[in-house]
């Protein structure tokens, strides 16, 4: 019996690698980034929508709290670049934070996007923690726009 079940699941990984996979919608994907939590309730995944937008969103007030930077594009410095894809991954709680921090008219400015500040305060004690948490929920939610992707495709339940 253990060799029927064998062959069976050895058919069932042929005809799966055979399948080609599901096409994902990008506006799947650009949600998913945008909205922490998003992509996964509208694949239906409530529970897992609200853990990780719970994390999510609790990493970034906590470094907001912390009076930590946000990354921002500095000149001469092309790692700056680096770490603003990273607090980009943010979505949408990035761009609400740099227009609290520059107002309209800063992110308007001719400077852009060299002229944008982070905000933070560099003398507070959190400062580098804060600065930490915005990048890892950033990072985190990327990832989660990854899991996004899997579920969609196919390969994740």
């Amino acid at each position: 019996m253990t060799a029927d079940k064998t062959k069976r699941k050895e058919a069932e990984a042929k005809a799966a690698a055979d399948t080609p996979p599901k096409p994902v919608s990008k506006l799947l994907i650009f949600v998913a980034w945008l909205v922490p939590g998003l992509g996964h309730w509208l694949l239906g995944k409530r529970f897992r929508a609200g853990v990780f937008a719970a994390i999510i969103l609790a990493a970034f007030i906590t470094g907001v709290l912390l009076k930590g930077e946000l990354a921002v594009p500095q000149q001469n410095s092309p790692l700056s670049w680096f770490f603003t894809f990273g607090c980009l991954g943010n979505g949408v709680l990035y761009f609400l934070r740099l227009i609290w921090v520059n107002g309209l008219d800063g992110l308007q400015s001719s400077l852009f996007p060299y002229g944008l500040q982070g905000g933070g305060d560099p003398v507070s004690a959190g400062f580098f923690y804060g600065k930490t948490f915005l990048y890892t929920a950033g990072l985190m939610n990327l990832l989660v726009v990854l899991d996004v992707h899997d579920i969609a495709r196919g390969d994740k339940s």
